[in-house]
């Protein structure tokens, strides 16, 4: 099952979790630090927003501001490229380097429905990240960069790795549990296994707004499985994965 099926099947079935999921690999915030390239929506300027009466015209709107971040993000990319001639070994050049691939393969994706080019953006952003880890196993927050980079480029396995290497070198990163958690549910289908990542969060007292929302993960977490556990509820869930993938 493709990654964009599974999440539009735990969207319906989980909204949080399938919120959520989106938000943290796109945007990357969490707590307090990026989880992969803290990407952006492109911004569509206060002056454009306020005449544009009707959705085309929003859309155009949106569309300008995107080709607008893709143009600049291109010429970011060449001119990284370009730095790495001189410095190939420059950790803090290649990681800025991946982060500008990663946004743009958001952008590509979640803007412009460009799958072959969002695919290419998140492979070689993963290439960048791993030239980081090679550099410095210990750059904060690669793990995570190179999950998400690899979970959009197709490669789960690599993305599955790079989780739990992320939580083995900092087990009290929340990140890496959240976003590892919502990975299990919603990729593979281990609610117990989120279950798990997510309660562990709460052994180490966090902030009452993370705890609110991991509460509720959890909450939803445990519907899920109970209603799996009922007669025909595991038949009931493959007929909606095979709906979903229509």
């Amino acid at each position: 099952m493709g990654m964009m099926t599974s999440l539009r099947r735990l969207s319906k079935k989980r909204p949080v979790l399938g919120i959520l999921f989106v938000v943290v690999l796109s945007i990357g915030l969490i707590g307090s630090y990026a989880i992969f390239a803290s990407p952006k929506a492109p911004v569509v300027p206060q002056e454009t927003r306020e005449p544009a009466a009707d959705a085309a015209q929003q859309a155009e709107a949106l569309q300008k501001a995107a080709q607008e971040q893709i143009s600049q993000l291109e010429t970011e990319i060449s001119n990284l490229q370009k730095e790495l001639q001189a410095k190939p070994n420059d950790v803090a050049t290649i990681l800025k380097l991946g982060d500008n691939q990663y946004h743009l393969g958001t952008i590509y994706l979640f803007v412009n429905s460009d799958q072959a080019k969002a695919t290419a953006s998140f492979k070689a952003a993963v290439n960048s990240y791993q030239q980081v880890l090679k550099l410095n196993p210990q750059e904060k927050g690669i793990n995570l960069r190179l999950a998400g980079a690899a979970l959009y480029a197709g490669d789960e396995k690599l993305a599955e790795d790079n989780f739990q290497a992320a939580i083995k070198a900092d087990p009290g990163d929340n990140n890496a549990r959240i976003t590892y958690g919502m990975y299990l549910a919603s990729m593979k289908g281990d609610l117990q296994g989120a279950i798990d990542q997510w309660q562990e969060i709460l052994k180490h007292n966090p902030d009452k707004e993370l705890a609110d929302q991991v509460q509720e993960m959890i909450k939803q977490a445990e519907a899920a499985k109970q209603k799996a556990s009922e007669p025909g509820g595991g038949q009931s869930r493959k007929t909606e994965e095979q709906q979903a993938g229509k």
